[in-house]
């Protein structure tokens, strides 16, 4: 898993497979994993909508989050 998001529906998963590890989010289309950079942007954008963060605060948040997933684990 890369980023904690629950994958209880078939279109949570990568690629719509419901064996692939990573979420849609984090995934292409053909389920590979997304860069970090690319998570990373997409997260801190959620962060701030969803949170009502600034973009300083979700960064430093989305970083701290990301350094306990397994896919980002030494990334940052």
């Amino acid at each position: 898993m890369s980023c904690g998001m629950p994958m209880t529906q078939l279109e949570d998963s990568g690629g719509g497979n419901p064996e692939n590890l990573y979420c849609a989010h984090c995934s292409k289309p053909d389920g590979s994993l997304k860069s970090y950079q690319e998570v990373f942007e997409g997260m801190v954008k959620f962060m701030m909508m969803s949170q009502k963060m600034d973009r300083m605060t979700a960064e430093s948040a989305v970083k701290e989050r990301m350094s306990r997933m397994p896919a980002w684990n030494g990334k940052a």
